[in-house]
């Protein structure tokens, strides 16, 4: 309701600024009550200066300027819609006053037209413009106070770093000289993911590549887990440029993880699909995997949670981003499609 309120005021004002400057270029010498005449004409007008006012804040401006930032297109579009505007205004004012003394081209008033159709557009563009602007800038408090929050939750459950990182290192080297190659392995994967983990995430974009070696260092891990005995199919597909791109941190692994926790069960036939690709400066992942369990938003025991991820790809990617779950019987996928940075 406060939204509709405004829109009914600004377009108030409007009709009572469209009158005053229509009065004051007084076009129409002989009119027996002016206040009605002016009025009537303003109000013919407003439906199409409604029109091509909307069109330009919420279709052309928000494509072209803001999220393309196609300054040149912008311009062209802004120009033919004045243009249109004012043929069409015309036309609609020759065919519903009936004056005898009107003419199309008529240079007053084309130029007075033409001031109140900018004046129009021009002031719904700015508040336009501020209104995003609140938003972009809420956004960004939003997803620095989600980042803060997600850094002293870290701090208070994590032990020093360093102090791990050399205990790991330690452990490794023992399983080195102890000739246990796969404990070695999974160690060192570990040690890479808690390094990326602790100091990579940090930044608000990494190299996809990183982001990819820190799900195989994860699913290696993974197969740590499996007997001899189980029957499960883990497969990661990359296709496309992975080296020159990059993406927010940690936005796939949840992704994976929750495959894991909820595809994977020992004696069981299991199956995890892994699917990165990239075309054109947009990433494609699609995971499938069995369904054991009801596994609806993956929230669960301290997780991230595909909610958190859905949170957090709207903060980082708030229009260029398609994230899909589905559950069928027996499966579940996860499809995310975003534009990379």
């Amino acid at each position: 309701m406060k939204k509709i309120g405004r829109h009914l005021l600004f377009w108030a004002v409007f009709v009572f600024w469209s009158i005053f400057i229509t009065a004051w270029t007084h076009v129409f010498l002989e009119v027996n009550d002016p206040f009605s005449e002016y009025l009537w004409y303003t109000g013919k007008r407003l439906p199409l200066i409604i029109l091509s006012t909307y069109l330009l804040i919420y279709c052309i401006l928000p494509r072209y300027l803001i999220k393309e930032k196609s300054y040149y297109k912008f311009s062209i579009l802004f120009i033919l819609l004045v243009a249109v505007t004012t043929l069409v205004d015309r036309v609609i004012i020759g065919l519903t006053m009936q004056w005898s003394d009107f003419h199309f081209f008529h240079k007053v008033a084309l130029i007075r037209n033409v001031y109140l159709l900018l004046t129009a557009l021009g002031l719904a563009s700015l508040i336009r413009f501020f209104r995003l602007y609140q938003r972009q800038e809420k956004a960004k408090h939003q997803l620095a106070e989600d980042n803060l929050k997600t850094e002293l939750a870290f701090l208070k459950n994590q032990v020093n770093p360093h102090f791990l990182f050399n205990a790991l290192n330690n452990i490794y080297s023992m399983a080195v000289q102890k000739e246990q190659p796969e404990i070695a392995s999974g160690i060192e994967h570990l040690s890479g993911i808690m390094k990326y983990l602790t100091y990579d995430s940090s930044a608000n974009l990494v190299p996809l590549d990183k982001e990819i070696k820190l799900i195989r260092d994860y699913i290696d891990i993974q197969y740590l887990r499996m007997a001899d005995t189980d029957d499960f199919t883990i497969s990661l597909n990359v296709d496309g440029d992975v080296e020159d791109q990059k993406i927010a941190p940690v936005i796939l692994l949840p992704l994976v993880e929750n495959a894991f926790k909820h595809g994977v069960k020992p004696e069981h036939k299991s199956l995890v699909s892994i699917t990165i690709a990239t075309s054109a400066d947009r990433l494609h992942c699609k995971i499938i995997n069995t369904a054991f369990e009801s596994c609806g938003n993956g929230i669960d025991d301290g997780g991230i949670g595909l909610e958190n991820v859905k949170k957090r790809l709207r903060l980082a990617y708030p229009h260029s981003h398609d994230f899909k779950i589905d559950q069928t019987e027996g499966y579940f996928c996860s499809e995310l499609q975003l534009e990379l940075k």
